[in-house]
């Protein structure tokens, strides 16, 4: 416990003390008596005005009036005490003196003030529904309540003078302009940063008010005799509101208020607790006429049929203004995802046949990133009223994502979906003219069937997103409907990637190796890695089927570094056993060769297995390459190592010879499918080209896919040097490219 919670504890268990004293042990008149305790309550009150009156000097000079309105009144109150204190051995009377009555209601004009100033601040609170009706309601019950018990029956109480009922009656309408400022400032307390010190306040003036309003009572009750336990009450009044100032921290802070809590969920109880009260009340006195409790209850409840229908109509208000938020797209104003999944009764009871066809927009993205996201709003704002346009009555169009729309479409006959999807072809191809750009859009549709193909609205979204992906990637605009074989190639996909990621663990894969011969001797000078997966169960997989799927699953960094690995190891066992070193042809992907660590990883396999760098030469595809500056800096770093690069199936993609020719690469492939034209056209005069392209550029030629001995003739005669194909050798196990491998040199016999 610290040294202030002793403290306060301390004085409350003083007054305690000193009550208990005046009142049981004290053997005298009861003047005496009451000139003890009034000197305990005076005490009280002039420190509480000291502890206040020092706050008010330590505050910022806005709030420095709140702070002497409050010392004012503990002063007054204990102004008021001192002259009844004076009075008493002169006059030996224990009644209140009228001009302490008179002070303590000053007192009352100061709390009230320093409330009203400390309100005006923080006005802001008062002006929310909730809070004005919370605070009538209060007020009502409150007054309801002092009429009824206290000031109606002061009104017609006539054994007192006159002035001792005015005092009493103005005591009890300063007491409900002071509960009304303390419900609002616990209120505010809630609210306001740093102000938790002021709940002393609330409870000393919350004191004060029940100290009145006993006094009230007893006073109805001809009961009451000062020194009672009702001037305990007032005098711990009186500490809790010195407290107030004692325990102030001046706030460095701005003036700002907290975020709403938890807290202000129990906002509602007190006004219903009132009401409650105020109800038991009426029908403990309620004699079948209309009285104080009857009015103030009537009043109560004519709020809160106001505060409720004030709320309906808030509420629907904000469900509306929420539907709008989450069932239309803020841009176009059309359904959103969320809409379409709603949407769904309609579409199940339909009693035709539907569609539900996706529109992709094809290079929205391109655009957007190029002119700006006001240009990317504006394309599809054109593009929503376009497609609301051409679309018949009764189809419900919805904007399900940045750049994709979904359409549900009715229909009857089949060729109704192809009438709707090739207007809408037209209609989304044509030119855009947006903030003076020229705009041309490439739409892609896919199509799902209710319910041939599914009665669930998600599930016929997800199969026209399949039958829009799965379908040929080009840049031309199409539209695909769904087939069942879709989900047939998906699942087998997806079985191949599970089979696929448990591959290396299982050792399921070789390496096999297809030597590359010179031509003009048929001597070996190198081979190419490749890799084949043997699976358990289906046997020999082709490279085809599982290189894409290792691509876009991922895997293919794993099973390219052990492809390079194992390869290189081999490559190295052959030198060691005596074999004339060979260069080694290892197929990289454009995955692989993107990865930031790719140089690493191959400068790490050739310390672990100790092949030298010249004997390893890596194949790269052209696709590769579109990123020019980016390839040059990996090729670079490659050639650094001392490794040999080359592009493979040269000619068949899109690389310019500008780009050609400032990348630091080595040996140019002729693919495949050049090499088989020989056959029917010798004179071809695409491969003739890139081998005397190769040559102006000093770059080595390598001839791939030679099966005929007329293929290898032209090829020699138009001066490439290697090549490799089934006419030497398909590739082989390395126990197999062994018995290939004499010291020195093979030599391949062509039939």
């Amino acid at each position: 416990m610290n040294l202030l919670k002793f403290f306060s504890i301390s004085c409350i268990g003083l007054i305690l003390l000193s009550f208990g004293f005046g009142q049981f042990l004290i053997e005298v008149s009861d003047w005496k008596r009451i000139l003890f305790l009034n000197i305990v309550q005076m005490t009280v009150g002039l420190v509480s005005t000291y502890w206040l009156f020092k706050t008010s000097q330590r505050v910022a000079k806005e709030n420095r009036l709140f702070w002497l309105f409050l010392s004012g009144g503990t002063f007054f109150s204990a102004f008021g005490t001192l002259v009844w204190i004076v009075l008493l051995p002169m006059t030996h009377s224990i009644q209140t003196p009228v001009i302490s009555s008179t002070l303590w209601i000053g007192a009352y004009f100061f709390y009230f003030s320093a409330l009203l100033f400390k309100l005006r601040k923080t006005s802001a609170v008062l002006a929310r529904a909730s809070y004005f009706f919370n605070l009538a309601i209060y007020m009502v019950a409150a007054g309801s309540i002092s009429y009824y018990y206290l000031l109606h029956p002061l009104y017609y109480l006539q054994e007192q003078s006159f002035w001792l009922n005015a005092v009493t009656l103005l005591f009890q309408f300063a007491d409900l302009g002071i509960f009304f400022c303390i419900v609002t400032l616990y209120y505010l307390i809630q609210l306001e940063r740093n102000t938790h010190t002021l709940i002393f306040l609330v409870i000393g003036l919350l004191l004060q008010v029940i100290g009145d309003i006993f006094f009230v009572y007893l006073t109805i009750q001809g009961t009451y005799d000062a020194g009672e336990w009702v001037d305990l009450i007032w005098t711990l009044a009186l500490l809790f509101i010195g407290f107030t100032g004692l325990y102030h921290v001046p706030d460095k802070l701005p003036h700002s208020f907290k975020p709403n809590r938890p807290f202000f969920k129990r906002e509602f109880l007190f006004p219903y607790a009132s009401i409650f009260l105020l109800s038991l009340l009426m029908f403990e006195s309620y004699d079948w006429r209309f009285n104080a409790l009857s009015l103030g209850w009537f009043i109560i409840f004519t709020f809160i049929l106001v505060r409720q229908t004030i709320v309906l109509m808030k509420n629907n208000r904000l469900v509306k203004e929420l539907e709008n938020v989450a069932y239309k797209d803020r841009l176009t104003g059309l359904g959103n995802q969320s809409a379409f999944l709603q949407d769904q009764f309609d579409f199940k009871n339909h009693q035709n046949s539907a569609a539900l066809i996706l529109i992709h927009l094809n290079r929205f993205k391109v655009f957007m990133d190029a002119f700006g996201h006001q240009v990317g709003d504006q394309i599809i704002q054109t593009m929503s009223r376009r497609l609301s346009t051409v679309l018949p009555q009764g189809v419900h169009l919805f904007r399900t994502s940045e750049n994709e729309f979904t359409i549900l479409f009715p229909y009857e006959h089949e060729k109704e979906i192809h009438a709707c999807c090739d207007e809408i072809m037209i209609h989304v191809q044509s030119a855009l003219k947006i903030s003076h750009h020229e705009i041309h859009l490439i739409p892609r549709l896919g199509v799902s069937l209710y319910p041939r193909h599914s009665r669930d609205m998600e599930e016929l979204q997800r199969l026209a997103n399949e039958a829009l992906y799965r379908s040929p990637r080009t840049n031309q605009p199409f539209y695909a409907f769904y087939d069942q074989t879709l989900s047939l190639r998906l699942l087998q996909h997806l079985e191949m990637e599970n089979h696929l990621r448990n591959a290396l663990q299982r050792n399921e894969f070789e390496v096999y190796y297809q030597p590359k011969v010179q031509l003009s001797t048929e001597n070996i000078v190198g081979m190419e890695a490749l890799i084949r997966w043997k699976h358990p169960e289906f046997g020999f997989i082709s490279p085809a089927e599982f290189i894409p799927i290792a691509e876009e699953s991922g895997l293919i960094n794993q099973i390219g570094e052990w492809v390079l690995r194992t390869a290189c190891a081999q490559n190295k066992t052959f030198q060691t056993m005596g074999f004339a070193p060979l260069l080694l042809s290892v197929n990289v992907s454009s995955l692989q060769f993107q990865n930031p660590l790719f140089t690493q990883m191959v400068e790490q396999v050739l310390q672990d297995t100790g092949l030298q760098a010249q004997w390893l030469e890596l194949e790269i595809t052209e696709s590769i390459v579109q990123d020019i500056q980016e390839s040059i800096t990996i090729l670079q770093e490659l050639a650094r190592l001392g490794v040999q690069t080359s592009i493979d199936d040269f000619g068949t993609g899109y690389s310019s010879l500008n780009v050609l020719e400032h990348l630091p690469i080595d040996t140019l492939k002729i693919d495949k499918s050049f090499v088989d034209r020989l056959n029917d056209d010798p004179s071809s005069p695409i491969v003739k080209t890139i081998i005397e392209l190769g040559m102006n550029l000093n770059l080595s030629i390598v001839a791939e896919g030679i099966e005929t001995a007329q293929q290898k003739m032209i090829l020699q005669h138009y001066g490439c040097p290697i090549g490799q194909g089934y006419l030497f050798s398909p590739p082989v196990e390395a126990k197999t490219f062994i018995a290939l491998l004499p010291t020195e040199s093979s030599v391949f016999n062509t039939p």
